[in-house]
């Protein structure tokens, strides 16, 4: 019997791309599919669109429910799912016609693997950018994960991105999410796919990297929310941090103390550097804020035994500033920085 591959679609309010998103997939060379389209309780006309669609394609499977966010819905997705392979699609992005015929002949191979990614373009304002990682192309054995994946798993030494971080861009083999129960922890609000491949990538023995095959489309907006500070930021990643020390710091295939420790540190500066860009507050409330956020306990822990070797300049000085608790020194920092720039 032939391979199937579940397609899980969270839907909330994106009537405008929901129509674009759908027919990248039906369209898709590989056809043997099962769609699961989550309705998020959305309050515009995507569940009538996706209604529409459910009816001229017995391939879909159209799941309502009330509001709950992305992670309950992917998760109903994968309760719901019957495919050999699971693999997650954002409904406003699109899918390149041939993504999951590529995807899915690495599964037919001799290394059959538990976890498959490819690359992807980020399109912003009609531009697209080439979106790859460091990472050798080619199949990965358990071994090889924890020697060249594990390192960078959550955090890498220079704090920009880490190799692996979004599901859309995976196939999942469905045993390893339900043998493992491995699903989306509903209590994140934002970074919930940071979880979830941690997970994953930490119980998956095998791996397949196709390099340089870029095959989603990722919309990203230039008002997102990581252009717009939200003062719950702070409380969820400090949940995040707390729930990857739980997941990682007994595992007895490798030290992930401190790459524990610098993820809540990069964290923290992505919660700084967007509480400084925030045009709303004024001075004296972005002082207030950032002096909330480094006195936490949290912080002075993470500094414990931590040397800085191979950040920036620059990073070691906000580095400093945190550690010392300096927050308007930071505030003034980094106002004279962003004139610099602009001169």
């Amino acid at each position: 019997m032939d391979k199937i591959l579940s397609v899980i679609v969270p839907v909330y309010n994106v009537e405008k791309y929901l129509r674009k998103c759908l027919d990248s997939i039906l369209n898709q060379t590989f056809s043997n599919l099962e769609i699961i389209l989550v309705n998020d309780g959305s309050t515009d006309s995507s569940p009538e669109i996706c209604e529409d669609y459910a009816k001229n394609d017995s391939r879909i499977k159209l799941i309502h429910q009330k509001n709950a966010g992305v992670s309950v819905a992917r998760n109903i997705g994968i309760i719901s799912a019957a495919g050999d392979y699971i693999t997650f699609v954002d409904s406003d992005d699109w899918l390149e016609p041939d993504i999951y015929e590529k995807m899915f002949s690495i599964t037919s191979e001799k290394f059959s693997s538990d976890i498959i990614m490819c690359d992807f373009f980020k399109i912003t304002n009609n531009s697209s950018e080439k979106i790859s990682s460091v990472l050798r192309r080619g199949f990965y054995s358990k071994s090889e994960i924890i020697e060249e994946l594990y390192p960078t798993l959550i955090v890498t030494e220079k704090f920009g991105r880490i190799p692996i971080i979004s599901v859309w861009s995976c196939l999942f083999k469905r045993s390893l999410l339900i043998d493992n129960t491995i699903n989306f922890d509903g209590s994140l609000m934002y970074s919930e796919d940071y979880l979830f491949m941690a997970e994953s990538i930490l119980k998956a023995k095998s791996f397949y990297y196709l390099k340089e095959n870029y095959l989603y489309n990722y919309l990203h907006y230039e008002e997102s929310r990581s252009k717009k500070y939200q003062p719950d930021w702070w409380e969820n990643l400090l949940y995040l941090n707390l729930e990857l020390k739980n997941l990682l710091q007994n595992n007895g295939d490798y030290d992930f103390a401190r790459q524990l420790k610098l993820q809540l540190l990069h964290s923290t500066f992505y919660v700084l550097v967007n509480i400084h860009r925030n045009e709303r507050i004024t001075f004296r409330q972005k002082c207030k804020e950032v002096k909330f956020v480094i006195e936490q306990p949290e912080l002075g822990a993470a500094f414990e035994n931590l040397s800085f070797k191979n950040q920036s300049f620059s990073q070691k000085i906000i580095l400093f500033f945190i550690k010392h608790r300096m927050a308007k020194s930071f505030v003034i920092y980094e106002k004279l920085i962003s004139f610099i720039k602009h001169v």
